[in-house]
């Protein structure tokens, strides 16, 4: 999935805009410039339509267009944005997963792939997607659940059955698992991952012959994965075969596989050919590693028993000492963007607005689409006196969540600040209509209407 997906989406351009003549020449021309491969000069024809017209099929280009552009972060703006004006615009749904996908923010990329289902609970890419990160997070059933869908939507798709068959197998139904796996080869017999598979059921049930056998395929289909090179070295130890185990989990190593498993596997073929010394050096870090992943899931439990503490203390009111409990997550969890919103929050709170902005910064950068940061980033602007970068910001959070209130409030006193009284009534109105029980509102609206 990943680009291809994103790329396959672009198809849709002529599609829509084969029916929207009525959108106007510039839409025409972007329409030619992004065929040509023109993606700057297509940007801006988009946002010249979009400037005219309120489709919201057009901001979905746009993102398209930014991230052919590599332009990632606008891209994913675009595409929140597009889902912002038309909750039911699926494309844009998907596109948004899958470029969080590609970044490896598994927490923005699942909520848009949920959201994508609550449109079309049937949808493959949206199925698939969940699924495989319900998978890499140990969440087998549910992406047993999500897979068994995509199974039946798409019966023969060899992935799907060889992930359904995955999902079962890591859940401990071995007797499922190895249906879907020869489901998989029958569909697809040189499938890496269903040959990979099955040959470590095969392990598992006792059976090396044929385990070596499924597992050369796979090491044949998939030369550059280390998994199924470290199965085949197991196998190989299991019948004694050291010299062709060792070979095999070396090459298992020089792919990436710096796991713990395949170092003790390697310490059993080192000690059948005799070579204690090495086989110490194996074992040795084996311990290594399996310490540090005991470190690393006690590491999780402990962030996440900070944030929590965080959570009681600034209910409590003590929030020098809640920035200081999230201070010590962020140690734990630097990659995580609500982490990061809220110490930019907290320091926001505490009249630190050098640290509110630069945890703003770091959490915008991860997730850009998330319209609160944006926010929380113009507030920051605001309160230190720059205009413009206020505007910027809380335009952009603006577009990104239109319903919010606050922020058309916000956007009202930077108006105000700018001398612009129609613009500033126009914001404060439209905050009063989002919030009507909101005072602060309604004392802002009648002070602009006053000047």
């Amino acid at each position: 999935m990943g680009r291809k997906h994103i790329n396959s989406l672009a198809m849709l351009l002529a599609l829509f805009l084969v029916a929207t003549h009525a959108w106007g020449q510039a839409l025409e021309q972007a329409k030619r410039a992004f065929d040509r491969g023109e993606y700057a000069a297509a940007a801006r024809l988009f946002e010249q339509a979009q400037a005219a017209s309120p489709a919201c099929d057009i901001r979905f280009f746009l993102g398209l267009t930014r991230y052919r552009l590599k332009e990632v972060d606008q891209a994913l703006i675009a595409f929140r944005s597009a889902v912002e004006c038309d909750p039911k615009l699926l494309p844009a749904r998907l596109a948004l997963a899958e470029a969080y996908a590609e970044r490896h923010n598994d927490q923005e990329a699942l909520a848009a792939f949920e959201g994508a289902l609550q449109l079309a609970p049937r949808n493959p890419d949206a199925l698939s997607g969940a699924a495989n990160i319900y998978l890499k997070n140990k969440e087998n059933e549910k992406a047993a659940g999500l897979l068994e869908v995509l199974a039946a939507v798409a019966p023969r798709d060899a992935d799907a059955h060889a992930g359904l068959a995955a999902a079962y197998g890591a859940a401990g139904d071995r007797k499922r698992s190895e249906e879907q796996f020869r489901i998989a080869l029958r569909l697809q017999p040189a499938h890496a991952s269903a040959l990979m598979g099955l040959g470590n059921l095969s392990l598992k049930n006792g059976e090396e012959d044929r385990a070596i056998e499924l597992l050369q395929k796979a090491v044949v289909n998939a030369p550059n994965a280390f998994e199924p090179r470290f199965l085949l070295g197991s196998a190989y130890n299991r019948q004694g075969r050291y010299q062709d185990a060792l070979s095999e989990l070396e090459s298992a190593i020089r792919l990436g596989g710096n796991e713990s498993e395949v170092y003790y596997h390697l310490a059993r073929a080192y000690g059948g050919l005799g070579r204690q010394d090495d086989r110490a050096k194996a074992l040795a870090r084996f311990t290594e590693l399996t310490r540090r992943s005991k470190e690393d899931a006690e590491t999780q439990r402990r962030a996440l028993g900070m944030i929590e503490e965080a959570k009681t203390l600034v209910e409590a009111g003590n929030l020098h000492l809640a920035a200081a409990r999230l201070e010590e997550a962020r140690t734990l969890r630097p990659a995580d963007d609500r982490l990061l919103f809220r110490l930019a929050s907290l320091y926001f709170d505490l009249g630190r607005n050098d640290l509110a902005r630069n945890f703003a910064q770091e959490a915008i950068a991860m997730a850009p689409s998330e319209w609160l940061y944006h926010y929380l980033a113009g507030l920051i602007a605001k309160s230190d006196g720059k205009w413009p970068e206020a505007r910027t910001s809380l335009e952009t959070a603006a577009r990104l969540n239109a319903a919010a209130a606050e922020v058309q409030n916000a956007l009202g006193e930077v108006d105000q600040h700018d001398g612009d009284r129609a613009g500033a009534v126009a914001r404060f109105e439209r905050a009063v209509q989002l919030n009507p029980g909101e005072r602060t509102y309604q004392i802002n609206l009648e002070a602009a209407r006053k000047q």
